[in-house]
């Protein structure tokens, strides 16, 4: 190994340990937690950014174009067409990998989460004694379909019937990472929502700033990569996306031929 790898790799080393200090201590945390933190968000964030990205297809992004859009935003060349695809897809995938970052920061931090007995909807479970509330984490209030509430409603019915014969109380709670402003149970569903400020404040064991705290944290774990993704990996897709829409549908020029991208969508 060179010498340059092994300053390289000690450097990497001594950061982590920094980052994991400056995490544990925001969070209140063991620095053994935050040391998987560190792990587990090159896994969940890092990892599936990449391999997102890394197979960004064109046909895929061309199904995904709506042309009626294209022309209402003014987008003229297909490099304009090709920056939004990225920057969409993007924003998609961080999304969802912040979303499951998220969801193992609440797993971590909050008092008394445990791995669900009975693992069906629920991410995580919190047992006192006559009670037990199981959690389902998502990103946002609105990112459950109705099909997916109406299988937490049934999961949750048959939940409580089963501790129901143990002498315990099941709640199912629907825990939104942000947007929900108030805890209450939807017209004829079964779980709760809760706000998502008391979320949070419940996951700090008390501390009502503990959303603000999280955000920072995640700014730290996924800040670096976000960057280098941008001046690594996307300007690359961006050229290979424009590459392939202009045999496609470019007129020659660089510019958009919107009767041949319309064709390419509606064949």
């Amino acid at each position: 190994m060179s010498e340059v790898v092994e300053t390289e790799i000690k450097e990497s080393a001594e950061r982590d340990a920094r980052l994991a200090k400056t995490v544990a201590d925001m969070l209140s945390i063991p620095l053994e937690t935050s040391n998987k933190f560190i792990v587990d968000a090159d896994r969940l964030y890092k990892t599936k950014m990449t391999m997102r990205f890394t197979d960004l297809r064109f046909q895929n992004r061309l199904k995904r174009t709506n042309p009626f859009l294209v022309q209402v935003r003014g987008l003229r060349t297909v490099r304009q067409w090709a920056e939004v695809q990225v920057a969409s897809a993007l924003y998609a995938s961080e999304e969802e990998a912040v979303g499951h970052v998220l969801e193992m920061v609440a797993k971590a931090c909050h008092p008394g989460a445990r791995e669900p007995l009975i693992t069906d909807d629920f991410d995580f479970e919190v047992a006192t004694p006559g009670k037990l509330r199981g959690f389902q984490v998502k990103m946002s209030w609105d990112c459950m379909p109705m099909s997916s509430r109406k299988n937490l409603s049934n999961t949750i019915s048959h939940l409580v019937a089963h501790y129901a014969g143990k002498g315990v109380v099941f709640e199912g709670m629907f825990a939104p990472c942000y947007g929900a402003n108030s805890t209450r149970r939807p017209r004829g569903q079964k779980y709760i929502t809760m706000r998502s400020r008391e979320f949070w404040t419940e996951v700090g064991n008390g501390d009502e700033g503990y959303d603000v705290k999280v955000g920072e944290v995640c700014r730290l774990l996924c800040s670096e990569f976000r960057a280098d993704l941008n001046d690594r990996l996307v300007p690359t897709l961006i050229d290979r996306l424009a590459q392939e829409g202009t045999k496609v549908f470019g007129d020659g020029e660089g510019n958009i031929d919107f009767r041949k991208l319309f064709r390419a969508i509606n064949p």
